[in-house]
């Protein structure tokens, strides 16, 4: 699995009111995760469109703030940084994007772009933040998605399950963080592409 980071130094003045200050600095950076799947041989191809909606998400989770939980009952976002684009769409995107790679199907497509699709992949972002263990120095990122694919040819559910990941952040401060969270987004993306290709292909 290969993982690109992009990090966009804004010109702007970091007044973040109620954020966590860590890893602050003067400027604002914005964050562009991406992430890409090395498929396996024994996956097989469907002649079949996929759309992969945008995740639902919790209202602070559906935003460009990057979400960190210092205690266990405590979400908050880091100051000083945000995301190129809210959570759910940098998730979409990731995945629409790792999925349509290597041709495992005739196309992969997002349900605005208008195109029929055979199968839709619906999502629920349950975690996509750093979270703190008690006494913990670091953060480890947590990425969990719940999906569910619906046949659109029959309008039937046709398989669900939970995708979960966490990795360990190398440091404290953001910039170290970052590649967590790509790498926990990759994981979970490795994980779902062959249960979406065997789930379609059994129905």
């Amino acid at each position: 699995m290969s993982l690109r980071r992009t990090a966009l130094p804004l010109a702007l003045a970091a007044s973040l009111a109620g954020c966590l200050s860590i890893g602050d600095k003067a400027d604002l950076v914005v964050y562009a995760p991406q992430v890409s799947v090395v498929p396996d041989e024994s996956w097989p191809t469907l002649d079949r469109t996929l759309a992969i909606a945008e995740p639902n998400a919790s209202t602070l989770l559906d935003s460009n703030r990057i979400a960190v939980r210092p205690k266990p009952a405590t979400l908050q976002v880091y100051g000083g940084a945000i995301w190129a684009d809210s959570a759910p769409d940098l998730v979409q995107s990731a995945l629409v994007d790792s999925f349509a790679d290597h041709g495992h199907f005739r196309a992969v497509v997002r349900p605005t772009d208008g195109l029929g699709a055979d199968l839709l992949l619906r999502l629920d972002l349950r975690h996509f933040e750093a979270v703190y263990a008690e006494d913990a120095k670091t953060p480890t990122v947590v990425v969990e998605l719940q999906a569910t694919l619906v046949d659109q040819r029959t309008h039937q559910v046709i398989g669900s399950r939970r995708f979960r990941a966490e990795q360990a952040a190398e440091r404290e401060k953001l910039p170290a963080v970052i590649p967590a969270f790509e790498a926990a987004l990759g994981e979970v993306a490795t994980a779902m592409l062959p249960w979406v290709l065997e789930t379609a292909k059994g129905d």
